[in-house]
């Protein structure tokens, strides 16, 4: 361990490895283009403004979590400039995409740890806070939308079962509210930023929402904004359980098995999600060079230093 701490404290072994990740970082990009053509297809079938209006809605995803990252850090007593989380984040974006089992978090740790000292236990407890949270309102959206399409008793059945699952879910949150403070004193309930975290998950939840809903619309004009609603917090509850890099065949399952919720086609699932595949690969190539250009030296000297 000492050995490989010293190898990556040389300045030409670090720069060698970081030359060595931005180049299977740009492969891994040509690599899924070249072996999914349908990409490049649906991307020129939208509109210019389809386009920018997708490309709002999934900067309005990365300005949210850089946002629940912020108060995160906050909230266990760290101060991180926000172009630096928004830089943080979109790295881990890209390596959250294309990486295993939804890897973004673990680089997220990593780097708070080496350049600002952030123990690993407490973002961790942030990470779970803002996951309880997210899992929290998209779960309540897709109950709702069962209480709704279920007529008779059995809707006062699933109204009370949903009050039922929230208290659970409240009361889940606060007992690793207070699980956490026990380890980690900085931690308390009464902060405004632990509740933050749940307006920043919210937020997240809605600039998803937004992303497919005009990836529905291109497909199918009769979509709703409500049914994309449920289609969107289907999507989101995929994350928790996929193994595949951007969730690929995870989320589609949970579209298909909620299809009587949201009411959208199988078929327009289908299409929608090459759009949004094929959209978010190539937005994720751009983030990605635009961040090197604009922050890349300022990472570089966070970690070589």
């Amino acid at each position: 361990m000492n050995t490989l701490r010293r190898l990556l404290q040389n300045k030409w072994i670090r720069l060698i490895l970081i030359i060595l990740i931005v180049g299977t970082t740009f492969g891994i990009f040509g690599n899924y283009l070249a072996t999914h053509p349908e990409v490049i297809d649906q991307l020129v079938s939208l509109s210019p403004t389809s386009l920018l209006l997708l490309t709002l809605a999934y900067i309005g995803t990365i300005l949210a979590n850089a946002y629940v990252l912020s108060v995160s850090l906050r909230m266990i007593g760290k101060r991180v400039g926000f172009l630096e989380n928004a830089s943080l984040t979109g790295y881990s974006s890209v390596i959250n995409f294309f990486g295993p089992l939804q890897s973004g978090p673990g680089v997220r740790a990593a780097y708070l740890k080496q350049r600002h000292g952030v123990a690993v236990r407490k973002f961790l407890y942030a990470t779970v806070v803002f996951y309880g949270f997210f899992a929290f309102i998209n779960a309540l959206i897709l109950l709702t939308a069962l209480v709704l399409r279920t007529p008779g008793n059995l809707a006062t059945l699933l109204i009370f079962s949903v009050l039922l699952m929230s208290i659970s879910a409240v009361a889940l949150i606060l007992n690793l509210s207070v699980r956490a403070r026990l380890l980690a004193k900085s931690v308390k309930l009464t902060d405004r930023n632990f509740w933050f975290i749940g307006i920043g998950a919210a937020a997240l939840s809605l600039c998803t929402s937004l992303a497919y809903f005009v990836e529905l619309q291109h497909v199918e004009p009769a979509t709703t904004f409500m049914q994309t609603v449920v289609y969107a917090a289907a999507a989101n509850l995929a994350l928790f359980v996929s193994l595949t890099p951007g969730a690929i065949g995870f989320r589609e399952s949970f579209l298909f098995l909620t299809q009587q919720l949201h009411q959208i086609s199988n078929d327009t699932i289908l299409a929608a999600s090459i759009i949004d595949r094929a959209f978010y690969v190539v937005f994720l190539l751009v983030l990605f060079v635009v961040l090197l250009l604009i922050t890349g030296s300022r990472f570089r000297k966070a970690k070589l230093q």
